[in-house]
Order: structure tokens, then sequence, then C-alpha cells
């Protein structure tokens, strides 16, 4: 794996070892070409195949003013389309997860659809005139699978996730992540502030040991945050070889099992993987979890995720992710409160912009990588009202 360096990280930024300027955690108008230049352009996390196991299972993504559905076709293909009728626009399937069995019938007046997408039936078809099925079916969207993850792209093109995590492919194989199962319900944390205010929290390692005490407990000072030459993070920690001061991780590390199909090296390390603008995969050797920070619109953002596991039915590891859920709820519980009080701080009058260390790469590496989507938040003020779309534009010219 190709790692980048500090000096080679903040020679990128453009102001040394500043980060962004305050105003851009609190722009409407920049938020609304976040969403169109980044998050619509970008793959974006939906679940997992084992979701939708079944002919005709689907899980719904909307985001900003598109929505898909994501459905197993018949032979046991995973595809993605807009969740349009195209007949007067109305969602085809109104639930966020359900199954369609042999068809997919919009609700609104019962055009039918084939589970590969491909126009059915029309009610009433004489009072339309003459119907070219081929040119009516649901309009399709980007899918990948990738080790059984399911991403969509709604806009855009460009690298494949599989070509993303290219250099993350020899590790994250060993987890054989195609065959997991959900384990527990999928969680989600709703924030009334700027997405990027979360992934500041999320994309350093340095607040550990004071904002988690506890996670700080399981690692020691083996944790360390990495940033490869092509954009993609990892960061990682060795559960600790000597008592810990916390019950509850000390049960962890104590009662988590031997894995025959991982090598000694990753028998006791959790992995965390992570690519622009805001998806995680956490490896660990009793489970994964999967998460994704994204906007909502303006000052409104979610954190939401889903843990997966291979099937193990030994009692040390029911246990052992019993414990494993407990230990990252309170890490959640803990970074709430630290992207609670970090927003409020960037919102006062004084604040200017964040000074970054040699532990907190993974932040000036993606605000390295909002940069160069979005040139406009270099500049320390805002544009006029009106004029940041164009000014953005202006600025793309001379790159």
């Amino acid at each position: 794996m190709n790692f980048t360096t500090a000096e080679k990280i903040f020679s990128q930024t453009g102001n040394g070892r500043n980060g962004l300027p305050a105003w851009t955690f609190n722009n409407e108008e920049l938020n609304q070409l976040e969403i169109e230049r980044i998050f619509l352009r970008n793959w974006f996390w939906v679940g997992h195949v084992s979701d939708i196991p079944n002919p005709g299972d689907y899980k719904c993504q909307d985001l900003a003013n598109e929505r898909a559905v994501v459905i197993k076709g018949e032979d046991g293909e995973v595809r993605a389309f807009h969740n349009l009728c195209r007949h007067r626009g109305s969602r085809v399937v109104g639930e966020e997860t359900g199954n369609c069995k042999k068809a997919i019938v919009c609700p609104f007046h019962g055009w039918s659809y084939h589970l590969d997408g491909g126009l059915r039936s029309i009610p009433h078809a004489k009072t339309f005139p003459d119907i070219d099925k081929s040119q009516y079916g649901l309009k399709p969207v980007d899918c990948e699978v990738w080790h059984g993850l399911i991403f969509i792209r709604f806009q855009g093109d460009g690298a494949s996730v599989a070509e993303t995590f290219a250099e993350a492919e020899e590790e994250i194989s060993l987890y054989n992540l195609a065959d997991m199962k959900p384990y527990d319900e999928p969680w989600h944390y709703d924030f009334d502030l700027d997405w990027k205010a979360v992934l500041d929290i999320d994309n350093e390692g340095y607040h550990v040991p004071i904002g988690h005490p506890g996670l700080f407990d399981l690692f020691g000072s083996s944790y360390q945050d990495q940033v490869l030459e092509s954009g993609i993070k990892r960061s990682h920690g060795y559960l600790k070889d000597y008592p810990c001061k916390t019950p509850l991780v000390q049960n962890y590390i104590d009662t988590l099992p031997a894995q025959s199909y991982l090598p000694e090296s990753h028998q006791r390390i959790w992995i965390y993987w992570s690519a622009f603008p805001g998806f995680v995969i956490t490896l660990m050797p009793d489970m994964i979890e999967v998460y994704q920070t994204y906007s909502l619109g303006y000052q409104k953002s979610i954190m939401a995720g889903a843990c997966y596991a291979l099937a193990d039915d030994r009692v040390a590891m029911q246990k052992t992710r019993e414990f494993n859920r407990e230990i990252n709820q309170v890490v959640g519980d803990e970074d709430i409160k630290l992207v609670k009080w970090s927003d409020q701080g960037m919102r006062s009058s004084v604040y200017e912009s964040a000074l970054l260390s040699d532990l907190e790469l993974g932040i000036a590496a993606f605000q390295n990588q909002l940069r160069r989507v979005l040139p406009v938040v270099t500049l320390a003020q805002p544009p006029e009202a009106g004029k940041l779309a164009s000014k953005n534009t202006e600025l793309e010219s001379t790159l």
C-alpha cells in the first residue's frame, strides 16, 4: 500500500495547516452545490446483498430530489432504478424495504414493471396511443456490488468502487464480506448541522485518547491514521495485550475467540477503511460495521450504518458481538456530543478555521479532495449571495 506523508498532504491545502474557513460550514448555497457536485456524482452505499436475499426484495434510498430502488431480480442480479413511474412520476414502491413478488406495481395507477425494470403492463392501455414498451421501462441507476456491499451513483462517471479500493482489496478480501448477514438493526444519527462537521470528527484519531476513553483503553497507543496516495484512508488499532481499566473493554478482549479464516496478523485488530465523501467500513475480527455520512440539506445531515457478521453459533462469539455493540454505542454517543460542541464553536464570530496536526491527516486529506471538487471553499470569505455557483465555475477554469 502506498501511503502519503503529512508534508505532502499539507502542501496541497493552499493554506498550510489551516482547515476550511468557518463560512463553509454554514452556507446554504454551498450545501446545494455539495449535494449536486459531490453526493449525486459519487458512489453511495445502500446496503448488503443479504438485506435483499430473495427475488423481488428491495431497498430504497432517497438523496436530494433523487430516489432509487435497489431490487433483486428473478435471475439473482441486483439492479437499481429511479423510484419513478414512467407514467406520472410516482414512486413505484412506497416503503423503504419490502418485496415486490413477481412485479413492481405502481401504487398510483397500477403501471407494472418486471423485476429487471422492463415495462410489464398498463391498465386501460387502449386509452393511450400505441406505446413501445421497450422505451418505457424504469430508468436505471448505476449500481455496483462490491464484496456484497451495494452502491449506487445517480450521476457522473469515474472509477468503480472496486477501483477506488484497489489497494485495500487484499486486506478486505480476508473478511468474506459477501457471505455475511445483518447483525442487529440498522442505526442512524440525525444532526441539525453541516455534514462536514460530522466528518471532521470521524476523520481523525487525535481525539481518541481524550474523547473516547473506552476506545483508547481498547487500543492503547497503537491507534494510527494513514492516508494512501490514491486518497482513501486506513486507520487501525491493535487490541491491547495487557489489562484494561474498562470492564466492558476487558470483557470484549477476553471473550473474543479466534477466527479460522483470518491470518494471525488480523485476529486482534480493528481496521477502518474510508473513501470520499463519507463512506466507512470497519473490519473487526468478530463482525464488520459499515456506515456513511451525508447531507440531507442545509444544516441537516445524517450518519447511518449497519453491522454484518458471518454465521457463528459459538457462545463466546455471541457474547463478543454483544460487547462490541456496547463499546461502539458508547463511542457513538461520545461523538455526538463532540460533533455538537465543535459545530457550535464554528458558529462563533471569532472562529476562523481549524489548526491541524500530523494526527489529523484524515481531515486535511478529505478537505483537499473537497477543494479539488469545489475550489470555492478555498476562499477566506463567502462569495456575494447568489454568486457562489458562478464563482466556483470561475475558479474551476483556473485549475
